[in-house]
């Protein structure tokens, strides 16, 4: 659900969904509040009502929020879970439903790929929760290490009361009493998209604008569509959103991908990896992204094969250029690991008595 109101001396913005999903998107909210701001609204309600989602989409909804140049008031008209939560720590006053739920929980995210791709995952969740922290810490007065308390790894839910005695929330607000009372215990037996959509069956029937009657013209408006008219069907409508997203995701995507392949064809020609190596940087770069990939070959030295660093070796000028041949596997593991994972295509010999050093047998290349 998505409704923008502008009344005599205020604006209300009411959203309902996912974080990120058709409606709580960040530049849906963004757009929301630019009009407003360009109607010469100071004072905002913002309802909502969420299960949660993408943290990147939460954060920048946020951040609009914060630099709202007036007072916004957020009401909680269900639950504000995961994501929501942190949301509505921008408002300036946070009002929620008598019969309504917070949720609390760490940041949380899915990896896959090499060691260092699952580190640099639990890299980024760790400084999300720091994040989080932050937020919360700022909001309720508390230490660090209470609101951690929360970021356990645990889904914490608070009901109205609990939200205020916490400083979560600073009052709480008659519920529109068609939504039948849900304890605790149901709650946290449900979860919290059980829970919303819950809420969501009693809170749309009373308000939400029948589907015949949406804005189309806001839809239109919003995603510059240019295809549809306010006479078209809302499946036209519908389909031109989708199209609008559609391409724009696409073009995103390639935008991103050829960024990627710049940077991994740039660490080819400083040497930092070789060609044969491309297309598996190429696949990391689209799991950690162009700043992480960036900082990843920032850490890398030029490759070199052993045999230029040894005095009188092959393809040296007979002089030695460091102490690497003292090296180690530790040592190339530690201080250059583009160098020891090239090693066995780019000089075997050398990697066959580092690795057997070690491990006392030699490996199979």
């Amino acid at each position: 659900m998505f409704k923008l109101e502008k009344q005599s001396d205020k604006a209300v913005l009411t959203i309902y969904g996912y974080v990120g999903g058709y409606y709580l998107d960040f530049r849906a909210v963004n757009a929301a509040l630019e009009d407003i701001t360009k109607s010469g609204f100071s004072k905002l309600d913002f309802h909502i009502h969420t299960y949660g989602g993408t943290v990147f989409d939460g954060n920048l909804i946020y951040n609009f929020i914060s630099s709202f140049k007036g007072e916004v008031d957020i009401y909680i008209d269900g639950i504000a879970a995961s994501m929501g939560a942190i949301i509505i720590m921008a408002g300036t006053r946070i009002h929620i439903a008598e019969n309504g739920y917070l949720m609390i929980h760490a940041p949380r995210g899915g990896a896959s790929g090499t060691a260092k791709d699952l580190e640099q995952s639990a890299k980024l969740l760790r400084s999300m929760g720091k994040n989080f922290s932050a937020k919360l810490v700022a909001r309720t007065g508390k230490t660090e290490q209470e609101v951690n308390a929360w970021l356990d790894g645990t889904d914490y839910w608070f009901d109205a009361d609990e939200a205020i005695a916490l400083k979560l929330a600073d009052d709480k607000f008659d519920a529109k009493g068609i939504v039948a009372p849900i304890t605790m215990d149901e709650v946290k037996t449900l979860g919290a998209e059980a829970v919303y959509q819950k809420f969501t069956a009693c809170l749309e029937t009373e308000s939400q604008i029948p589907k015949s009657e949406m804005n189309k013209d806001d839809l239109i408006k919003r995603y510059g569509l240019t295809t549809v008219t306010a006479q078209s069907t809302d499946e036209e409508v519908l389909a031109a959103v989708d199209a609008k997203i559609n391409a724009s995701a696409n073009a995103a995507k390639e935008a991103t991908t050829a960024a990627i392949v710049a940077v991994v064809d740039q660490a080819i020609a400083d040497k930092k990896i070789t060609k044969e190596q491309k297309d598996s940087y190429v696949a990391r770069g689209e799991k950690l992204g162009v700043a992480e990939l960036t900082a990843v070959f920032g850490d890398m030295k030029p490759y070199e094969p052993i045999a230029g660093h040894i005095q009188g070796g092959k393809g040296g000028d007979g002089k030695p250029k460091d102490d690497r041949k003292d090296w180690t596997f530790d040592d190339y593991q530690a201080k250059a690991p583009a160098e020891l994972e090239a090693m066995p295509k780019n000089d075997p010999e050398t990697f066959k008595a580092i690795f057997k050093a070690k491990y006392g047998t030699e490996p199979e290349i």
